[in-house]
């Protein structure tokens, strides 16, 4: 038993635990995955390191820039770049990204949770005013407060097989929210990418949107490897594509930029990338269910836009 369970380790339901955490509630965070951070991803491949998902963060919201400068002073994150050479965006922002990859940032979160991976969760049931989670393990969490940061297409179907009404009229409005897909190359490379400084390339025309130097990002010092992610048209023509024939796709598009040859790739597919609808609102809350739903279907496409709604989130759940 719990004071507030959350679904999904990502940057949302990572920093909301945090505040609930700091308010004195007791907090279980689950998610299906092995790792944390949800799109904010790295791997290893061999001797190399790839962030596969986002590829970097910025920050525009006082909130969240606290808790950067933490992440900046602790060595969590780095500058990583302003302005790309072929970038017209002129912001100032700072691009920032983790000091050995991007779910950095969730592992410096997690610290001092009660961050349970590898938990599917299968079944909610509310009964006598708490939530009853059931998952693929076998497991039992109760909790009275229930917070789902899990792309919304999958927090939805979840609370569909309770039965309950759990949105009235503002359930078709949550519906309607619709994401892009994805498909993420990732090779090792014989030598030295040749991609300008600082090591990632913004594309425009299909079938890429970015080609990532992870050895130039830092995130893979020892060894040339390279992140292509693709555009939504591609995903969605080559989802069930077999690996043999949607990599070899991107990495020829990808040629023209490269200055060494693939000596390995793998193929990583993102069912939910970017919300093309985001909803205005922070978040979605149900004060008579204890239902929160937040993340990136709420703040917008961008990893602050998921950050500042699981903040918001925590806040609501604090003040309620």
């Amino acid at each position: 038993m719990t004071d507030v369970l959350i679904i999904g380790a990502g940057i949302a339901g990572l920093l909301c635990a945090t505040e609930l955490h700091k308010g004195g509630y007791s907090v279980r965070i689950l998610d299906k995955g092995r790792g944390l951070g949800g799109r904010m991803a790295t791997r290893r491949m061999g001797a190399g390191r790839l962030d596969h998902g986002a590829q970097f963060f910025t920050v525009r919201d006082p909130r969240l820039q606290a808790y950067a400068n933490q992440w900046l002073a602790d060595g969590v994150i780095k500058e990583w770049f302003r302005h790309a050479p072929e970038d017209s965006n002129t912001d100032g922002y700072s691009r920032y990204c983790g000091i050995s990859g991007m779910t950095d940032v969730a592992k410096y979160l997690a610290r001092g949770l009660d961050v349970r991976t590898s938990e599917q969760v299968l079944e909610l049931i509310r009964d006598l005013g708490q939530w009853i989670v059931r998952t693929q393990s076998g497991r039992t969490y109760v909790s009275e407060h229930l917070i789902v940061t899990a792309p919304l297409p999958q927090a939805l179907a979840l609370l569909e097989s309770t039965g309950i009404d759990y949105a009235g009229a503002q359930k078709t409005e949550l519906q309607a929210v619709r994401y892009e897909k994805g498909l993420a190359v990732l090779a090792i490379l014989d030598g030295a990418s040749g991609l300008p400084s600082p090591g990632g390339v913004k594309l425009y025309e299909s079938p890429l949107t970015w080609v990532a130097d992870n050895q130039q990002k830092g995130v893979s010092p020892g060894v040339s490897a390279i992140t292509i992610h693709s555009d939504a048209a591609f995903a969605e023509a080559h989802w069930d594509s077999p690996d043999e024939v949607r990599g070899p796709l991107m990495l020829d598009a990808a040629m023209p930029y490269l200055k060494a040859n693939v000596v390995e790739y793998n193929c990583h597919r993102w069912g939910y990338t970017l919300p093309i609808n985001p909803l205005a609102k922070s978040y979605f809350h149900n004060p008579n269910l204890k239902l929160t739903l937040a993340g990136d279907a709420f703040g917008g496409p961008r990893v602050e836009g998921a950050a500042l709604s699981g903040l918001t989130a925590a806040a609501k759940v604090l003040q309620s």
